[in-house]
């Protein structure tokens, strides 16, 4: 047995006061008991304020008027004094016409919320005892106003800039199936390294590792790009995240997110992958860090907060959502975008935050009608919208009868 005194303990991670913030009592202000001891008049009125920042004064959702409008009490809505049509709190954004009652969903929402990487909508399903599908569309509502009010504008900056390899590589040949481990037997080379036969007489390796690697990539899979502000003050982290999904991580794809989020006085900070060689002419500053070698250079420069994010949205993938499809990818980004935003508000404001980009993104382009099988038929990439694959059961395949 080795001796004892020969091993030496892990060294701590670095204590930066993050952790200690997050557990004052202030920073959870708000909760599902205070959502208990409110009424339905009470939920009108805190989805009003959020929405249109008062609950006497708001625009009508028909015509545009501003004004103190009718209040109907019976009813929960108000009458234009314009054009004297009627409308709810909900009315225009993309909980239009909902079923179920205001108090359920914003509990729903605030449950959503509290989720350190996500809530998964089973869950939800069973802590609220409403239908998957319910869950999962009060879900990606909210994913939506994330996508459509949240991922948007140009800031100016120190941008930190980078790709994740998400899906398509073990995600769908592994799920489901056992792993076998082999450790007996001769290894094989990889057919797609082997040399030609013309080749014979070559020496050396057979193919460069990356030789073909895009011809045998999964078509599956998709780069997460990101882009991250960094804060002016020390220890600060990042201020503004923004993401975009692509194909592959070409100079094409990082461009066309940079110019959409950073103006032309930002500096970029990147790996050194080529495909950012030309942002230099583009933005006041271009550097890069080699990760082979060191994590930052000089002190300050490096991409660690965009590496960071990499991390939690694998978490959010592999440990929360697991089934996340190309299809919605874009919208799990921006999710996972929003919360490391918002990490540092308390309860109270982070619900207040994300309440008013519902309340200005309008109504639903994507998820009403979607239990009536209204979905949408293609994916958000950075390119542009792409055609998507179906999922579910095909046309007229009965589900598995209970074991």
């Amino acid at each position: 047995m080795a001796d004892a005194a020969a091993f030496k303990p892990l060294p701590l991670r670095k204590h930066t006061g993050t952790a200690h913030r997050r557990l004052r009592p202030e920073f959870s202000d708000f909760g599902l008991e205070d959502l208990e001891k409110l009424t339905e008049l009470q939920a009108v009125e805190l989805l009003a304020k959020h929405f249109w920042g008062s609950a006497t004064e708001m625009p009508c959702p028909h015509c545009g008027t501003i004004d103190t409008h009718y209040w109907r009490r019976r009813e929960m809505r108000w009458k234009c004094k314009c054009c004297d049509k009627t409308f709810s709190v909900t009315s225009g954004t993309p909980f239009a016409g909902h079923k179920l009652p205001l108090l359920k969903i914003l509990k729903i929402t605030v449950s959503w919320i509290n989720g350190a990487s996500g809530k998964p909508a089973l869950q939800l399903m069973r802590d609220w005892r409403v239908a998957y599908g319910t869950a999962f569309t009060i879900c990606h509502r909210l994913r939506e106003s994330l996508v459509r009010g949240h991922n948007t504008g140009i800031v100016c900056g120190v941008h930190e800039m980078d790709g994740l390899d998400v899906l398509g590589r073990n995600h769908a040949a592994k799920r489901g199936k056992p792993q076998v481990v082999k450790s007996t037997g001769k290894k094989e080379f990889p057919k797609h390294l082997l040399k030609d036969e013309q080749a014979a007489g070559f020496v050396g390796p057979a193919k460069p590792p990356k030789w073909d690697k895009k011809a045998n990539q999964h078509p599956d899979r998709r780069i997460l790009l990101v882009t991250r502000l960094r804060g002016r003050s020390k220890g600060m982290g990042a201020v503004a995240t923004f993401v975009a999904v692509a194909i592959t991580e070409s100079a094409k794809a990082v461009f066309t997110l940079a110019r959409r989020h950073a103006s032309a006085e930002s500096a970029i900070m990147s790996d050194e992958d080529p495909s950012y060689a030309a942002f230099g002419s583009y933005f006041a500053a271009h550097e890069t860090v080699n990760h082979s070698e060191t994590f930052s250079r000089d002190g300050r420069i490096s991409n660690n907060l965009a590496e960071s994010f990499n991390m939690r949205m694998k978490r959010l993938i592999r440990g929360v959502y697991l089934n996340v499809s190309q299809k919605y990818l874009a919208d799990y980004g921006c999710e996972a975008a929003w919360r490391e935003d918002v990490r540092e508000l308390p309860t109270s404001r982070k619900l207040g935050h994300l309440l008013s980009m519902v309340g200005r993104v309008g109504v639903s382009l994507w998820w009403c009608g979607f239990s009536h099988g209204q979905h949408r038929g293609h994916e958000l990439t950075v390119d542009g919208e792409l055609p998507a694959k179906a999922r579910g059961r095909r046309k007229g395949q009965q589900p598995k009868p209970p074991r």
